[in-house]
């Protein structure tokens, strides 16, 4: 795993977005997580209008009605890259639908096939993730011997999330192990013991952000952090 130091979150953005710079092109996938960790570098993103991929897509969303008030699509939104992507005509695919007859699991049926379409048909693929403090990452739970954390599918439906908004769907570690590139943003001391636990052996079902030390995996992810290790 590449690991890039940086003296705190500004200075990790301004990584990132020069990062994104040089792997992202028309020919790429770009998966996008929530949060509030990647949010200040896709509102820079969206004040440079320079990044052109080939499509935008999510990592994770929590389950509601379309841009319901804690939904990722709402934040992204509101750092104005949704906006950006519409006038340069970049597709973005969104987890939730419009109308409010839709269940999770119809959500989740769609998405995947969407996500295994995108991974198909685009030649380059990078996901920008995060890590949180108990050590999840996208919406897999950290803590919790789910089953749904080894399914084949590309997208899975939680409904046992810790905390405030059990219900979230994701993308599985299937879809993030077929990516090309997977950057982990991990800033503040809060997100210290989240990363120690992550480089610590152990089930990757109590800490799921240790898929990123396997072996294949490893080899195509970047830790942007200011944290030391």
């Amino acid at each position: 795993m590449k690991i890039k130091f940086v003296k705190d979150a500004k200075s990790g953005t301004d990584y990132l977005r020069k990062l994104l710079y040089t792997l992202v092109d028309s020919k790429t996938a770009l998966f996008l997580s929530g949060g509030k960790t990647p949010k200040d570098a896709y509102s820079q993103l969206a004040f440079e209008q320079k990044i052109k991929p080939g499509i935008v897509a999510m990592v994770d969303e929590r389950v509601g009605i379309k841009n319901h008030p804690n939904s990722n699509e709402k934040m992204i939104k509101e750092t104005g890259l949704l906006s950006y992507l519409e006038r340069k005509k970049i597709p973005f695919y969104p987890i939730l639908r419009s109308h409010l007859k839709g269940v999770a699991s119809d959500f989740v049926k769609d998405y995947d096939k969407k996500v295994r379409y995108l991974l198909g048909h685009f030649s380059k693929s990078v996901g920008v993730m995060g890590v949180g403090e108990d050590g999840h990452t996208a919406g897999l739970p950290s803590g919790i011997k789910n089953s749904k954390l080894k399914i084949q599918n590309y997208v899975a439906e939680i409904d046992d999330f810790p905390g405030d908004h059990k219900e979230r769907i994701t993308l599985t570690f299937n879809a993030l192990s077929k990516m090309d590139t997977l950057i982990i943003l991990a800033f503040g001391e809060n997100k210290k013991e989240a990363l120690r636990k992550m480089f610590e052996k152990g089930p990757i079902e109590e800490i799921p952000a240790r898929f990123y030390t396997r072996p294949e995996i490893s080899k195509k992810t970047i830790l942007i952090t200011d944290q030391k290790i």
